[in-house]
């Protein structure tokens, strides 16, 4: 009989006495099973006769790192699933298909872990949230956030052989971030917070939530493997661990580099896949952060055969062939048939600008890669709002990412800038005044190189400043000269000191405002145009405008050094109050993710006519250039033919200002 068809039958007295030999029950139970200390401490908690066993269950999620629960619309009246012993525990984390109700493990503790499942909505509760302050609040986690930890730890409990993954302890942390570095860890969200003028995103512990379980799998998955090469070449599966391989293609700006590797990870964290980039991607080796704690990203592109070179690595239609002759004809449903099953997939649709094919969008594709071990994706092309199209996925994404803040909460847990790249931060930042009232930053780019720029950089910079004045970035210039004026010159790279100078002109120390405006370009026209301009006309009411550029190379560049820069200018520019950036460049659009700025487009016409100078955007978050917006799903007729802008309200073509025929999540 379940526990509440025992509490139906019942009075008060009958409850509280019967949950009271509950208890007991589960003292000896616990005993047995495991000696933790966390365990003992709730039974402790416990003992003082609660009403009911969901007070005594909720007293162990409140010692937990996190709750989790198969539904948090369950009532405690609703539930028949008993508490499961040790050796059910480990079946779980094998097969998965033997429990309906899929049960939660905590690295700390499994039978407190299984109580949680028995705990009503309004009772779970994490801790969220890294600094001292955010630790202290009570956070109940969305049912769809509960499911998607569940199934991370479950896959770690499956790499680890059946046992509890233990955390790292304090020199195993100190050791890893001994052998990698990473300042803009702790520096860069305190950046994005100093801004006087835009407002900062407001923590996520649910995705914090996820974010940490994923670092656990990704830990526990690579040492278990930890010749990633001989795992692929002699098909092993023994780890139970699946990869994801991801990669841009090249040659691609960095832009687009930090694109293809969010959204990849999006996917990986979705699938429990870990995630991996290619020792070629000069993005993650070189100039990113390590993200996941005690474990690395980087694998070696040659000794995996990747892709192409190796027999292992199927291509997307030999994946749907697989499909096809695994369907069962009464039901059209996938089965596990393993002969049918590529051990190794490329799921890169190389027609139309390196990206998924467009059925990997699908449900039923999605549910049959499951039992892929590796997954391989060469791109360009940010495909975070087709994910949320596949309903398998959209539950939870809507969950961890209510207001939509996708791009920029992938960017700033995933991508922090390295050392070398946040040195030079700091010191174009230890340049420009910390008085600054208000920071502009313009990001200009000539698509058709020289030329174009040529042909329309004066049009093109009488715009940009018109702009700026017209919506109060810019203060408004005086007829007369001889007023509060500061001028900065443009500064070589920062990193060398012979070249890192910086010249200013000071005519009234006592400026009533102060503007500083960087500017991101391979030109240096407009960088020129604009001091001039101050220095000449200066404002009237004794404003100050300082003007920074660091670079003007007029050829786009793919090498180490060239992306060094190029980060350090994209995080610059994030660091703005307001943005003006360049239509269909993806330079700007991760500058406008990393912070979380709606940005403004500069009008890219040829010629002077009746055109706004500027176009505000419509999101924070970043366009999917050129997706497949029908989807081509034939097991699944529900989506089959259908438009994705059909499906999602939230997913708004880009604006004819930005890149015509593109996709975006509204953020709100």
């Amino acid at each position: 009989m379940g526990v509440s068809a025992v509490l139906r039958r019942h009075n008060k007295l009958g409850t509280a006495l019967l949950c009271s030999m509950l208890l007991i029950c589960l003292n000896v139970f616990l005993v047995e099973f495991t000696s933790s200390r966390n365990v003992r401490r709730v039974l402790e908690h416990v003992s003082v006769a609660p009403d009911s066993l969901a007070a005594a269950a909720a007293a162990v999620v409140e010692t937990s790192t996190v709750g989790v629960s198969a539904s948090s619309d369950q009532q405690i009246d609703d539930i028949h699933q008993p508490l499961l012993d040790s050796k059910q525990l480990a079946a779980a984390a094998t097969n998965l298909d033997q429990f309906p109700h899929a049960i939660p493990l905590d690295r700390h503790d499994t039978v407190a872990a299984s109580l949680v499942d028995q705990v009503p909505a309004e009772t779970r509760v994490i801790h969220g949230g890294h600094d001292a302050q955010s630790a202290t609040k009570r956070i109940v986690l969305p049912a769809a956030v509960e499911g998607l930890i569940r199934d991370i730890r479950l896959a770690a409990l499956r790499a680890n052989g059946g046992e509890a993954v233990q955390p790292l302890d304090e020199d195993g942390k100190k050791e890893w971030d001994e052998k990698n570095p990473c300042m803009s860890r702790h520096k860069l969200s305190l950046r994005y917070v100093a801004r006087k003028h835009a407002k900062d995103v407001e923590a996520n512990p649910a995705w914090d939530a996820v974010f940490r379980e994923y670092q656990i799998l990704h830990r526990t998955c690579t040492r278990k493997v930890q010749d990633m090469s001989q795992y692929l070449n002699s098909r092993d599966t023994t780890s139970g661990c699946h990869f994801m391989v991801c990669d841009a293609y090249s040659p691609s700006g960095l832009g687009n580099k930090i694109l293809i590797t969010v959204s990849c990870f999006l996917y990986a964290v979705l699938t429990q896949r870990v995630l991996l980039v290619p020792s070629s991607n000069i993005l993650v080796t070189d100039i990113m952060c390590e993200p996941f704690e005690g474990s690395s990203w980087k694998v070696d592109q040659q000794a995996i055969g990747f892709p192409k070179a190796s027999p292992f690595w199927a291509s997307m239609e030999q994946l749907l062939s697989g499909l096809h002759s695994s369907m069962d004809s009464h039901n059209d449903r996938a089965t596990q048939n393993g002969a049918n099953i590529p051990y190794a997939a490329d799921v890169t649709d190389n027609k139309l600008w390196f990206q998924p094919d467009n059925r990997f969008f699908c449900p039923t594709e999605q549910i049959f890669m499951r039992n892929v071990t590796w997954v391989n994706l060469s791109g360009n092309q940010y495909f975070v709002p087709k994910l949320f199209g596949l309903p398998i996925f959209r539950a939870t994404l809507e969950a961890l990412f209510p207001t939509r803040l996708v791009l920029t909460h992938l960017l700033r847990t995933l991508l922090l800038p390295g050392d070398p790249v946040w040195r030079q931060v700091e010191k174009v930042q230890a340049m420009q005044p910390d008085r600054a009232d208000r920071r502009l930053g313009v990001q200009i780019r000539y698509l058709g190189g020289q030329e174009q720029f040529d042909l329309m950089h004066v049009v093109l910079e009488s715009r940009i400043k018109k702009c700026a004045l017209q919506n109060g970035m810019l203060p408004h210039q005086a007829d007369s000269t001889g007023r509060n004026i500061s001028r900065r010159l443009q500064s070589s790279n920062p990193s060398t000191e012979s070249n890192s100078h910086i010249t200013a002109q000071s005519i009234n120390s006592s400026a009533v405002r102060r503007t500083t405006v960087f500017i991101a370009s391979l030109y240096d026209s407009f960088e020129k145009s604009l001091s001039s301009d101050y220095l000449q006309n200066p404002p009237g009411n004794g404003e100050e405008v300082t003007v920074v550029q660091l670079s003007n190379r007029h050829d786009q560049g793919y090498s180490v050094e060239e992306d060094v820069q190029a980060l350090t200018e994209i995080i610059l520019l994030s660091l703005s109050d307001d943005i003006i950036i360049t239509p269909m460049s993806t330079f700007g659009l991760v500058a406008q993710g990393y912070g979380a700025l709606r940005p403004w487009f500069m009008g890219m016409e040829f010629y002077e006519g009746p055109y706004p100078p500027c176009t505000e955007g419509q999101t924070t978050d970043g366009c999917y250039h050129v997706p497949e917006t029908i989807l081509s799903c034939p097991y699944d007729p529900e989506l089959h033919d259908k438009s994705i802008l059909e499906i999602l309200p939230y997913v708004k073509d880009c604006l004819p200002a930005d890149w015509p025929g593109g996709i975006q999540l509204i953020t709100s």
